[in-house]
């Protein structure tokens, strides 16, 4: 299926340099990229910068602002049966749901499970889920959960709630150490893939390599996309190794973005 669209390019905002914000998402723009992400906490530098003012520098830029990336510190809580820790958690979310619909931030990417060592899935997490999706629809703002180790929770999470502003933010690296070369949680939420941390690894560790440099089979991977009827953003979550870490940040953006439109071409076959 030839696709009769073409991807736009995002990329994090985070992408491994230590420099100030409006000089990252400048040089994310001027590279030639559509998009970026944010994680959604102050930035401690020089100068400090408060989150909330993050959203109007994207834009500044000229960059549009794809999503936020919420802290996920303690999301194994949605799951907990003390109601008093379930509560701590989902309030903290729908706070930040707030902050999406404040600052005009369409999506929020979230975590929703961080140990390896929890039980099945159980209906606490469904409640807690649920609160903040009843929340995320009066808003009008959109969740993305993300796979991490336990994918048996995201498949267990889509597959009982069917909602517009609730979908599957696909990360190739977590899928790869976690599942080698074993494509089938994609195949099986491909169609309700709403946005991609796009990265590669050694199988080892979670290195955030750009895609092409490490082992992730992206013809496999490509040949799920290129079926689906996704058309959101192309989006890498990226940072250099230590030999790129010695480049200039406009090197290592150019190479990031010529993996991007690698991607893209398989995609859009």
């Amino acid at each position: 299926m030839i696709k009769n669209f073409t991807y736009q390019l995002g990329i994090f905002s985070w992408f491994g340099f230590v420099l100030p914000l409006p000089e990252r998402v400048k040089l994310i723009k001027e590279t030639g990229f559509d998009a970026t992400t944010l994680w959604w906490e102050d930035e401690i530098g020089v100068p400090n910068i408060k989150k909330e003012n993050m959203p109007n520098m994207v834009r500044d830029s000229g960059l549009i602002l794809e999503n936020i990336h919420i802290p996920y510190d303690n999301c194994d809580d949605l799951w907990s049966e003390y109601k008093p820790f379930r509560d701590a958690i989902v309030n903290k979310y729908i706070g930040w749901l707030n902050d999406c619909a404040k600052y005009n931030i369409p999506m929020m990417v979230m975590h929703i499970t961080d140990s390896l060592n929890l039980p099945s899935p159980n209906q606490h997490g469904m409640d807690s889920i649920s609160r903040l999706l009843t929340v995320a629809e009066d808003l009008g703002v959109i969740i993305a959960i993300e796979n991490t180790g336990r994918e048996d929770y995201i498949c267990f999470v889509l597959s009982e709630i069917n909602s517009d502003y609730l979908g599957f933010c696909y990360d190739s690296s977590h899928n790869h150490i976690y599942s080698g070369d074993n494509i089938t949680l994609l195949e099986k939420l491909a169609n309700r893939l709403i946005t991609t941390h796009l990265s590669d690894n050694d199988g080892h560790k979670d290195r955030h390599w750009l895609p092409g440099e490490g082992i992730i089979n992206w013809e496999k991977v490509s040949n799920v996309f290129s079926k689906t009827k996704y058309n959101g953003f192309l989006t890498l979550e990226v940072y250099p190794t230590e030999q790129q870490l010695n480049e200039k940040p406009e090197d290592f953006l150019s190479k990031a973005y010529q993996s991007a439109l690698w991607i893209r071409r398989l995609w859009e076959r």
